[in-house]
């Protein structure tokens, strides 16, 4: 015969067991602004930001607790500006949350191209300035997240997603596509 106080203990631990694999089987991914949210404008080059808001962003990571995190800044246009903050700015991040950067999109290479395709535009026909003006930061970030979400549901088609994104330009916002399995998140780090 079983101990009735053995069974209650294994209840618990059962739905222990069930609440850390459902939380396993969400992949949550943080994105940053870089400029006034992350750090100082990128005035006078890579080499001469400061970090701020690093209490609110390291809160943000110890309550979201994403498996990657991500830039998305329109402070870096082209490969150029990726190589300056890979060298001037990107260690000084990492070291100091503790983490490790995953992907940092560009405007010309990746956002615009993305924003367009998911539009029906051709990219080619739209510049930075059509681009702020068509979407701006919100839309944008909507947009290539989207396309995001559909290649993670293509690769990963039992594991939804979270994406939270933290900027100084956005309103907050939460966006659920049930068709991709994808909650988007879009946060205002100057209202945390």
């Amino acid at each position: 015969m079983s101990d009735p106080s053995r069974q209650g203990n294994t209840s618990r631990n059962g739905e222990a067991e069930r609440a850390v694999q459902q939380a396993e089987a969400l992949r949550r991914e943080l994105w940053l602004d870089l400029e006034d949210t992350v750090i100082t404008p990128v005035v006078n080059g890579w080499f001469n930001t400061e970090l701020i808001n690093t209490q609110k962003i390291k809160d943000v990571i110890a309550s979201f607790q994403p498996h990657r995190i991500n830039i998305f800044s329109f402070a870096i246009w082209d490969e150029a500006q990726r190589k300056g903050f890979t060298l001037g700015t990107r260690e000084m991040i990492e070291r100091h949350f503790g983490i490790q950067l995953n992907l940092v999109l560009t405007v010309d290479d990746d956002i615009i191209p993305i924003c367009c395709r998911q539009m029906g535009i051709e990219p080619s026909t739209v510049d930075f300035n059509e681009m702020s003006n068509f979407w701006g930061k919100q839309g944008a970030f909507r947009l290539c997240m989207r396309h995001h979400a559909t290649n993670h549901r293509r690769h990963h088609p039992n594991l939804p997603l979270h994406v939270l994104l933290l900027d100084d330009v956005v309103y907050n916002e939460v966006v659920r596509w049930p068709d991709l399995q994808t909650t988007v998140e879009q946060r205002n780090i100057d209202q945390l």
